[in-house]
């Protein structure tokens, strides 16, 4: 469930239902104006909309373009490509979308690194690895937090013996995203005048 307002906080209402009874680990963020979910489901990653603050989640197919893939035949959950951390963000005047990715660190078939991207849901670009999980029995989960101009990868690495909690400042990488919305809105100013 999740808890929103629609009058500055005076009223406090519930959503009814999150997500399908065989998909789990939702991760939600608000983007122009509706609420995205996206979960882990058998067959891999999908994408759930709710507009209005409704009571009904519905898929939205290629509503993220390139933000989730699906598990590939052959390959597990675990070691696919998919989503971790999912958050919006306003940087340098731009609405966006941030996210962890798992990819495969220097050609390995395990899902090693944790990978930052950006997108405005026009345009994805991929910031690089933030984290490398190179014990292969640690399981890692990442959350991403943006306040005060400042980005952070908040992670929990997990080896069933014992947990390990860490909090990174992403500096080098948000200066990477600013630089690159600069050249969005640049290209785009570009078009414009052709």
């Amino acid at each position: 469930m999740i808890i929103y307002s629609t009058d500055n906080d005076s009223a406090w209402a519930l959503t009814e239902e999150i997500s399908p009874a065989e998909c789990l680990n939702p991760r939600v963020t608000e983007w122009e104006g509706s609420l995205l979910m996206i979960v882990d489901c058998e067959d891999g990653q999908r994408v759930y909309e709710l507009r209005d603050m409704g009571t009904a989640w519905t898929e939205a197919v290629g509503k993220l373009s390139g933000v989730w893939v699906n598990a590939r035949s052959g390959v597990s959950q675990k070691e696919s490509l998919h989503v971790d951390a999912l958050i919006t963000a306003t940087i340098e005047g731009g609405r966006v979308m941030l996210y962890t990715r798992r990819g495969h660190a220097s050609g390995k078939k395990r899902a090693t690194a944790l990978c930052l991207w950006v997108t405005d849901n026009n345009r994805t670009f991929s910031v690089g690895p933030v984290a490398v999980d190179k014990a292969a029995n640690w399981m890692l989960t990442s959350t991403l937090l943006h306040s005060d101009g400042n980005l952070h990868l908040l992670q929990r690495r997990d080896n069933g013996e014992g947990r390990v909690t860490s909090l990174s400042r992403l500096t080098e990488e948000l200066s990477a995203i600013k630089s690159v919305l600069s050249n969005w809105v640049q290209n785009a100013f570009s078009l414009q005048l052709v």
